[in-house]
């Protein structure tokens, strides 16, 4: 859990990972409209913020995963979460692209999964609880819009994803879309999360930030 404000800077809740590295970005008015609540990406290539995952890192989910986070898009392509830094490789990533919420899931040997990828209708210009999800067990991938499932599809049980590399918000090296908007509190599990789980984690109490642990 990366809170992603003015409090945590871009360290991990408890300390279970290495903070992230900021180039370029900003504090911005978090979702609840307080000062600092959120990280601002101007939507250029040195605009970024980098999480080191080397090694069999914390970020390195594999199986099942959940990611989430609260975002303000400016209708600017580019990544939310992207592991795999730099190259032609493409590791699983959650992105805008063509103004929409995107993810795209790969084998950990970077080859595609047919049906791998998939969208949904254009993000509105506020902010927005979104995220996505893959099922080991089951092989059903899913994209969460505000708490809620807003596609689905099963793209096979099993599957062990490339989750292995470091992680880039904002910025992929090689690729000219640079992701403008800013992002609060990304929040990313080793297990499938539940539509109860999603809209309880979706809740804030007013000026306080309140955190869920599911194991």
């Amino acid at each position: 859990m990366f809170p992603l404000n003015a409090e945590f800077g871009t360290y991990e809740i408890n300390n279970r990972t290495a903070p992230g590295v900021p180039s370029g970005v900003t504090l911005a008015p978090g979702p609840d409209g307080k000062a600092n609540g959120s990280y601002e990406f101007l939507g250029k290539p040195n605009s970024y913020i980098e999480f080191s995952n080397s090694d069999g890192g914390a970020l390195d989910v594999r199986y099942s995963i959940t990611m989430l986070c609260w975002l303000y898009s400016y209708e600017q392509d580019g990544p939310i979460f992207n592991y795999n830094t730099a190259g032609t490789n493409w590791g699983v990533h959650l992105w805008v692209n063509k103004w929409k919420l995107f993810v795209r899931y790969t084998d950990r040997d970077y080859s595609n999964i047919k049906e791998g990828h998939f969208s949904q209708s254009t993000l509105p210009r506020r902010w927005t609880f979104v995220g996505t999800s893959y099922d080991h067990g089951t092989g059903e991938a899913k994209l969460w819009v505000d708490g809620v499932v807003n596609a689905s599809f099963n793209i096979g049980a099993g599957r062990d994803l490339a989750t292995q590399d470091s992680v880039r918000m904002g910025v992929k090296n090689d690729d000219d879309r640079y992701f403008k908007g800013r992002i609060s509190q990304m929040q990313v599990y080793n297990l499938t999360l539940t539509q109860e789980q999603v809209q309880t984690i979706k809740k804030r109490q007013t000026g306080k930030m309140q955190i869920y642990v599911f194991c």
